[in-house]
């Protein structure tokens, strides 16, 4: 019998099931390593979602019925009639959302990346999944202060990163590094931990020499790859409301600035960061919902990340204290 492992993301169950002990190992190791999960099975022995892992990605061919969705340097995605592919040079995915299952083939090789990577691959995969069932990513680092949630929303190189190093440093607690779930609830849209693993700028490590011990190379080789709970491992929460939305910017200016956004203009920063948007055209409108009601629920602002950070990094939680004060004392009342 094929080895099966389970797994629980915010009540939604998934089973996975692989193709011989050597890879069930391999795919323990990334899970654990790549994701944080809930605590326990919300239903022990019904999954909500199964994954199928093989080690016959070489085997595999491409239907000649596909056509090309989407495609990046990275990764390609085809699509038939019952089928999306998520295809690179050593992985395939499989997905039928209609059945919520994936069939996961992969090379030697893909085990032989580097962590982010393999990571990024297998996140899309599961993301897919965990759409269908109300779970939605949004591109952001998630943060709490004295109870206030915070999500600090932007692409790779927007400084989200960095910034949130420093305030993690600072004391603050964290949700998620790069990537969290958003949920709706009876109390508003929850934010949920799901990505685990950073990349940051090398040069960070001159102001926290702590880094240097734990960053791993990331992709590119110009980043470094940091599971911030090998550091900080009594900071970390597994949800929160939020009730500040920044948007972090990198800039030429000598001095950081932070303004207020409105409505429309959040709106449209968060549909830039929220994955698979206008891909799943059956859960499209439920995620825009679900987008609108988080910019109800909080309090929106730009920040451009000026020179002085760069220098000082431990600064930027001297710049959020007034938007941070002003969201606690609305919690409280």
């Amino acid at each position: 019998m094929d080895p099966v492992l389970s797994y629980s993301f915010s009540e939604v169950n998934v089973k996975v099931e692989c193709n011989g002990f050597e890879l069930a190992e391999k795919v323990s190791v990334a899970m654990d390593d790549f994701f944080y999960r809930g605590n326990g099975l919300s239903a022990p022995g019904f999954s909500h979602i199964t994954v199928m892992f093989e080690n016959n990605y070489s085997s595999f061919k491409v239907p000649k019925s596909v056509r090309k969705f989407v495609s990046s340097p990275f990764l390609d995605i085809f699509k038939d009639e019952n089928f999306y592919y998520l295809m690179r040079k050593d992985a395939v995915s499989q997905l039928d959302l209609s059945s919520n299952t994936a069939i996961v083939r992969t090379d030697t090789s893909f085990w032989e990346k580097t962590a982010k990577s393999r990571q990024e691959f297998l996140m899309l995969s599961l993301l897919w999944l965990l759409h269908r069932h109300g779970l939605y990513a949004l591109h952001a680092n998630g943060l709490v202060k004295d109870h206030v949630g915070i999500l600090l929303a932007g692409s790779s190189g927007s400084g989200k990163s960095t910034t949130s190093l420093s305030l993690i440093r600072q004391g603050w607690n964290y949700l998620s590094d790069d990537v969290i779930l958003l949920k709706e609830t009876s109390n508003g849209i929850k934010s949920i931990a799901f990505q685990k693993g950073v990349s940051f700028d090398p040069k960070l490590a001159d102001h926290y020499p702590e880094l240097n011990e734990y960053g791993k190379s990331s992709m590119n080789g110009q980043k470094r790859f940091l599971d911030i709970t090998s550091i900080y491992p009594d900071r970390f929460i597994y949800s929160s409301l939020p009730k500040l939305l920044i948007f972090p910017e990198v800039t030429d200016y000598k001095k950081t600035s932070l303004f207020p956004i409105w409505g429309a203009e959040a709106l449209i920063m968060l549909i830039k960061n929220s994955g698979g948007i206008m891909v799943d055209k059956k859960i499209a409108g439920r995620q825009l919902e679900i987008l609108k009601k988080l910019i109800s629920q909080t309090k929106s602002y730009r920040i451009l990340l000026g020179h002085d950070l760069s220098e000082r990094p431990e600064t930027i939680s001297g710049i959020l204290a007034g938007i941070e004060d002003d969201a606690r004392e609305k919690v409280i009342n």
